[in-house]
This record gives structure tokens, C-alpha cells and sequence, in this order.
């Protein structure tokens, strides 16, 4: 009785790493949220994934603002140069949502239509409170080219975790006639729909982002 008990509970333990299809990923992927949370529900794998192109009609270089709801909900202060796109929905929607539901993400890839020069210009990540403060780090994308990837106009960045909310923005020098393309991967969300539930406000996933590297996501079962 005592082994079927130590048994069971390790069956348990187990359960809890296993993704949305049942396949494990938390022991081996433990940035990912989820990983020894409780209580949460299984993120949908056709919920984790915000596809953004920032496009700059401009032969002159332009400042691009991707998120940030409270910064700017309707783009109203972006140049009219700059359009941004996303593929599954509109981002004023995604901006709309992180007024209510934040999330976690893990894992970008950033995508240049013309010249892999736009690599050289750093992501500028802002996260602006209702009192004032205002924190600023930079993320520096020429730092993840990689000899592996055979597109020079492509890079993965599976490690790249942001906590995103209404008051987060990221702004960007997008050079001219060039079309930076962001395909973000979310592993946490909050769902506040939940609490007329009675049931979690939170969302994780243990799905690692691939990264189109065979030699890097087969290991990982992506």
C-alpha cells in the first residue's frame, strides 16, 4: 500500500508538468510558467502565440512603440509612417486585453524583411507605473545571431521572458522601408472571466517556442 501510495502521488507530480497534448516539459524547461504551480489551468496551445509586424513606409528611420496600453491605447501617438499588424487579432485588441489580463512570455522571434542591419538597433523595454516610475531596460538583438541559422534575416530567442501588462511598452528605431516582424510565445495568462467560475484566473503552459533549429527542438520534442 505504502508504494502504490508513493507511486500515485508521483503520478501526480508528473501531471502537473505535462502541456496542453500531455507531453512533459516543465523538468526540462523550468523558466516556463507552470512549473510547480498549482491550482492553474492548461493554457490553450492556440492562445500562446501574438504575431506583430511593425512595418515602416519611410525610406527614413522611424520609433515604433509595440504594447502599452496605458502608454498609448489607440496608437494615436504613433508616427504615420509606422503600421503595426497582427496576425491574430488587431493591436488595439491585444492592448485592450492587457488592461485586464496580463501575461508571461517566453520565447520571440524576430523576423526583417530587407536588411539584417535592423538587428543592430536594441529593443527598449519600458514599464511605466501609475505613480511616476519609470524602469527601462534594453534588450540588444544582434547579440542572438547564430551561425546555425542559416536565414540572416531571422533570430530565436527561445530564453526571452517578459512580464506584460497595461503599463509595459517596447519601443524600437525601425529603419527605413523595413518590416520587423515579432512572433511572441505566451506561457502564462491570466483569465479574470475565471472568478464567475470559481475556478483558477491563471493559465500556463510548459510548450517551449520552437525555434526552427532541428538540432535544438527535437531534443525538446517541439
Amino acid at each position: 500500500m505504502y508504494r502504490d501510495r508513493i507511486a500515485m502521488l508521483r503520478r501526480g507530480a508528473e501531471a502537473k508538468f505535462r502541456n496542453f497534448e500531455g507531453i512533459q516539459y516543465g523538468r526540462r524547461y523550468n523558466n516556463a510558467a507552470g512549473a510547480g504551480k498549482m491550482n492553474t489551468e492548461i493554457l490553450d496551445p492556440n492562445d500562446r502565440t501574438w504575431t506583430i509586424a511593425v512595418a515602416n513606409a519611410s525610406t527614413a528611420s522611424k520609433t515604433a512603440t509595440i504594447f502599452g496600453a496605458n502608454y498609448d491605447l489607440t496608437d494615436a501617438n504613433l508616427d504615420s509612417n509606422i503600421a503595426i499588424t497582427v496576425s491574430e487579432s488587431t493591436h488595439l485588441q491585444v492592448k485592450t486585453e492587457l488592461l485586464s489580463q496580463p501575461v508571461r512570455i517566453l520565447g520571440m522571434k524576430m523576423t526583417v524583411s530587407s536588411s539584417a542591419t535592423q538587428f543592430s538597433n536594441v529593443l527598449s523595454i519600458y514599464d511605466q507605473k501609475s505613480t511616476g516610475a519609470l524602469e527601462k531596460r534594453l534588450f540588444q538583438p544582434l547579440n542572438y545571431r547564430s551561425a546555425q541559422n542559416y536565414l540572416t534575416t531571422q533570430i530565436d530567442v527561445p530564453s526571452f521572458e517578459l512580464l506584460l501588462s497595461a503599463s509595459t511598452y517596447v519601443q524600437f528605431t525601425v529603419n527605413g522601408s523595413e518590416t520587423v516582424t515579432f512572433t511572441f510565445t505566451i506561457v502564462e495568462k491570466t483569465l479574470v472571466y475565471n472568478t464567475l467560475r470559481n475556478s483558477s484566473v491563471v493559465a500556463v503552459s510548459n510548450q517551449p517556442a520552437p525555434t526552427g533549429l532541428p538540432q535544438i527542438d527535437m531534443p525538446r520534442g517541439v
